[in-house]
């Protein structure tokens, strides 16, 4: 996708720039850095870090200094000392690579075999049904860190490129045990309509009470059309208004064509993973402010955990690079400390670096 992205980048920069048009190129360049570091790499980070697969580690950065040479060569005309900066970091220029991006041709041919404009489409279907799915969790008041059990998703059309992969990506982003696929929400909404008078009341005369009645009992049919059907009566899509509310314990959010309902429903075993994920959070920012460098291993102590959240301490330790977490009180020497509130009740952690 990223790569798909960097040969698109090239060819919209470039008609831009044959019609003198920099702004256009520079505004196409800014989508593409949004998309390069807000998606592309956030959703790399294990690949590119504590990776076991070192050929999958380095088809990431391969795929990443690919994605950085492109923006360079696309930017040489607009940022020229910037972009030559950023090549001569990226090349070996002792081989046959060129001394300097500006001796480099424009790179849309070279990255054209790379585009698929469906599979941008799809990706960026996705990246939507992820910022539906964040607002309506924030309208629940419920944190990203805060596993859910399941989504439900409409999607425009109905098609969707590489649809397996893009569905695990949602769910891995937006903290979800699963992703079901649905045609539309009407299964999943309280549908009420009501029929406007100013419009319906000289065509149908008589037959407004019983219309009336059967909206409010909720004994309709909704067209594919959009028209709804009341005490046998059809009704055009102006002259109704369709209502839908989520059900008890769903969110619902719509964005042209593309649906998103969310189970904000929590069991404990829920609340329990969600308290260790913001424990793993309370850990890494607290190795922060011990100075402490990526990859350096800690001696971890945490107290005052509830049993359920004990289950996924052995994950925290492993998550934080820690030897182990200790239960108990932690030694003076050389420790941070902090407290947190989780659900369970407060919370004790203190670490520090690993002696030698």
């Amino acid at each position: 996708w990223i790569l798909s992205r960097t040969a698109g980048l090239a060819a919209t920069a470039g008609d831009a720039l044959r019609d003198y048009d920099a702004l256009g190129a520079t505004r196409a360049v800014e989508a593409f850095v949004d998309d390069l570091s807000t998606w592309y790499l956030r959703l790399s980070r294990r690949r590119f870090s504590r990776n076991p697969d070192a050929a999958d580690r380095h088809a990431a950065f391969a795929t990443l200094q690919a994605a950085l040479l492109g923006l360079a060569r696309v930017l040489a005309p607009v940022l020229p000392f910037l972009a030559d900066a950023m090549y001569l970091n990226l090349t070996d220029t002792s081989g046959d690579a060129p001394d300097s991006v500006h001796l480099t041709r424009w790179p849309a041919d070279e990255l054209a075999a790379h585009r698929d404009e469906r599979l941008e489409a799809a990706m960026a279907t996705a990246r939507r049904a992820v910022e539906l799915a964040r607002t309506l969790r924030a309208g629940a008041g419920l944190k990203t860190r805060q596993p859910l059990s399941r989504m439900w998703l409409a999607l425009p059309g109905a098609e969707l490129a590489e649809r397996d992969a893009l569905l695990d990506l949602v769910r891995d982003e937006l903290n979800v045990k699963a992703v079901e696929l649905i045609g539309d929400e009407h299964d999943l909404v309280d549908r009420r309509v009501k029929p406007l008078l100013p419009r319906i009341g000289k065509r149908l005369g008589a037959a407004i009470p019983a219309v009336m009645a059967a909206a409010r009992a909720g004994d309709l049919v909704v067209n594919p059309d959009g028209s709804v059907t009341l005490a046998g009566v059809t009704l055009a899509p102006d002259e109704v208004e369709i209502q839908a509310s989520p059900r008890p314990g769903t969110q619902v959010a719509h964005d042209d064509g593309l649906v998103v309902v969310i189970d904000t429903e929590l069991t404990d075993a829920l609340r329990a993973e969600g308290d260790a994920r913001e424990l793993t959070r309370a850990i890494q920012e607290l190795r922060r402010e011990a100075g402490l460098a990526l990859n350096d291993r800690i001696e971890l102590w945490v107290t005052g955990l509830a049993p359920a959240v004990r289950a996924f301490l052995p994950d925290v330790a492993d998550d934080v690079l820690a030897d182990g977490a200790r239960e108990e009180a932690a030694p003076v020497d050389g420790v941070v400390a902090a407290g947190l509130e989780l659900g369970g009740g407060p919370v004790t952690i203190a670490l520090r670096a690993v002696r030698a």
